[in-house]
């Protein structure tokens, strides 16, 4: 009896066990189960995308010819810019968002031989559009945008003759923007961007006739970008 009650012990502490390490096997899997489940719904839920990024707007020489002929010149303008973009269709290989971005240059130093130009002008760029993103969900994903929306451009407030700029202007006018650029993945939210934008606009009130009524700027930039 005492040999039969020990051998129905040890099957039973081996029944035990088993059940035991089916028990722990399963929690094993549910976990892998919803950490895998989480994942796939984080990665589908990233719809939004907030980037942060800062640069160098450059802008190209401008003639003018009154009040006398000269040439207007200008430094690279440190250029900070906000962007919001929400996917609205991915098709895996490609996705389209509408994209809110919002770029602005504190001091472009004008250099000229006209006494009467501000030293420099500052510039704020508004152009909501379109971006599409080619493999939004790999680690390199390349993109190209396109938008329309308004410039406003602003004079200093001291002239080249470093005098104050008593007729100091501004004006607001319509601004198209194109560009593209490279989001390269660090983790899952969490992207580093590379870009480039032209804003072509209207020329800034500069005191002179320009022999150009438009012109680019160009912003190469770098930052990161959120995702949620």
């Amino acid at each position: 009896m005492n040999h039969r009650s020990e051998v129905r012990g040890q099957k039973s502490e081996v029944a035990s066990q088993r059940s035991g390490l089916s028990g722990l096997i399963k929690l094993r899997l549910l976990f892998v189960f919803m950490v895998t489940l989480f994942g796939a719904q984080s990665t589908l839920a990233q719809k939004h995308e907030v980037a942060f990024t800062g640069g160098g707007l450059r802008v190209g020489e401008r003639g003018f010819d009154l009040p006398q002929p000269g040439i207007l010149r200008f430094s690279t303008g440190f250029t900070y810019e906000l962007g919001y973009a929400r996917r609205l269709i991915d098709a895996k290989l490609a996705a389209l968002y509408f994209e809110v971005p919002l770029a602005g240059t504190p001091r472009t130093t004008i250099k000229t031989t006209n006494a009467l130009s501000p030293s420099s002008y500052s510039s704020i760029f508004f152009t909501p559009g379109i971006k599409v993103k080619l493999l939004p969900g790999g680690k390199y994903s390349p993109f190209a945008t396109l938008g329309v929306g308004l410039a406003h451009l602003r004079e200093g407030d001291t002239t080249i003759s470093n005098q104050p700029n008593t007729n100091r202007n501004s004006e607001n006018d319509i601004v198209f923007a194109f560009g593209f650029g490279l989001d390269v993945k660090v983790i899952s939210r969490l992207s580093i961007r590379g870009e480039v934008r032209d804003f072509y606009s209207d020329l800034p009130p500069f005191n002179v006739r320009a022999l150009s009524d438009r012109q680019h700027n160009a912003l190469i930039s770098a930052g990161i970008v959120l995702r949620f």
